[in-house]
């Protein structure tokens, strides 16, 4: 059932439909979070995720995998210095 806000959720599967733009791109709740998290905090470390927003360091590397392939998140710069990039979706 769409939601007001530009969301919707499938309980079954736990995706949610992010709409913006012109296109509607599905990733898991688990990755919404992150890149809510990401926009508001670009400098933010993988363990700083982790801890924001409740999972294993190793489900964040994982997802971020994923956000990376999807082309909805990029790093710019070095690994101690850099940012991570939300791309507009």
């Amino acid at each position: 059932m769409p939601l007001d806000d530009g969301y919707s959720f499938n309980a079954g599967i736990f995706k949610v439909q992010i709409k913006g733009n012109g296109c509607t791109i599905n990733c898991t709740l688990s990755e919404s979070a992150i890149l809510d998290f990401l926009k508001e905090n670009p400098d933010s470390t993988q363990n700083e995720i982790a801890a924001a927003i409740g999972k294993s360091l190793r489900s964040v590397k994982s997802e971020i995998t994923a956000l990376k392939r999807k082309g909805m998140l990029e790093r710019e710069g070095a690994r101690k210095n850099g940012r991570w990039i939300v791309k507009n979706i």
